[in-house]
């Protein structure tokens, strides 16, 4: 190997090292960043809890298995959730009207009723049955 082919290896060999440098700088300020949310609390491992989440947690003692799969839609229609409360859809009806239940409409008008107000009712109910 000549002198001259030495001297571009070694310079080579030099610029591979400060771009490695320059490398391990950058993971070093981005760990650093990293911490510093992570500390400050600006970063959550965990996502927030929803409604349903919260309610299920709260409420964990007093929910059927049945329960628990009824909250895994937001809302239901009316002949469902009428089968589950066992009840007519007149008196699902009458529930809604009267603010027991939440429900939202659809475009068509049909009604869709709010799970979590439904179990929420479902429970006020068997309690004070046991009562």
């Amino acid at each position: 190997m000549n002198r001259e082919a030495l001297d571009r290896y070694r310079e080579a060999i030099e610029q591979t090292a400060e771009a490695e440098k320059a490398l391990i700088d950058c993971r070093a300020r981005l760990a650093i960043i990293d911490k510093e949310i992570e500390l400050s609390g600006m970063a959550s491992t965990t996502p927030p809890k929803t409604k349903t989440e919260r309610f299920i947690d709260e409420h964990r003692g007093e929910l059927d298995t049945d329960d628990i799969e009824f909250l895994s839609t937001t809302h239901r229609g009316g002949k469902e959730t009428a089968d589950y409360l066992a009840v007519s859809e007149s008196t699902l009806k009458r529930l809604a009207d009267d603010g027991t239940l939440e429900v939202r409409r659809t475009g068509a008008g049909h009604r869709r009723y709010c799970t979590l107000s439904v179990v929420r009712h479902l429970i006020t109910g068997r309690e004070s049955q046991s009562d």
